[in-house]
């Protein structure tokens, strides 16, 4: 059931709906403490009823909060069934594709930034595995990247044991994504890595 204006999660103030996605719907609210503007991220009843969907939604949520770079989404909060981040301006590489072609120099300068979202990303054991242009965001400081929903981390290498790991986001053999932005790998229900 969608939000309406003036409702709250926490201290968090919805203001207006901004989109939806297939792991949740995606609201403008205001930090009531911080009096500032955020995105707040909030399960769908049908999926925040399933614990498997839940604990996908928490990983993300770690995920996206273990990664800082001025190319990446900043995590601010986690609360019940809802994750709140930065407000990002602007609109998708989709829509700005949809256009028409961008010019060379454009089109490197956002590569060079996604690409180095990605690297940092990579080092620090995430694999996004659903990058696409509807999970591109250009702002007039460049691009940030957004939705790490189907993301994968790996264990940490130092002192890592099996009561620290957690489960794998998904069944081995399953195929999630966006098929026309999967890596090969990803398509044919393999691991996929940086």
């Amino acid at each position: 059931m969608p939000l309406s204006p003036g409702e709250k999660l926490g201290p968090y103030e919805i203001v207006a709906p901004i989109g939806a996605g297939g792991m949740g719907e995606v609201y403008k609210g205001r930090d009531t403490r911080l009096d500032r503007t955020v995105a707040v991220k909030v399960l769908p009843a049908h999926i925040a009823e399933r614990a498997d969907l839940r604990s996908r939604f928490e990983r993300e949520a770690r995920a996206v909060a273990s990664l800082n770079h001025p190319h990446i989404c900043t995590l601010h909060d986690i609360g019940p069934g809802y994750m709140v981040m930065e407000m990002i301006e602007g609109e998708t590489l989709a829509a700005r594709i949809a256009k028409g072609a961008l010019p060379l120099d454009q089109a490197l300068k956002f590569a060079g930034q996604i690409s180095d979202a990605l690297d940092r990303a990579h080092r620090a054991g995430v694999t996004h595995r659903d990058i696409k242009p509807q999970n591109i965001m250009l702002t007039r400081d460049g691009v940030k990247v957004l939705d790490f929903g189907l993301a994968k981390s790996a264990p940490s290498k130092v002192g890592a044991d099996e009561s620290t790991l957690t489960a794998a986001p998904t069944t081995e053999g399953t195929i999630m994504g966006t098929p026309q932005y999967m890596a090969p790998e990803q398509f044919e229900g393999r691991e996929a890595d940086a």
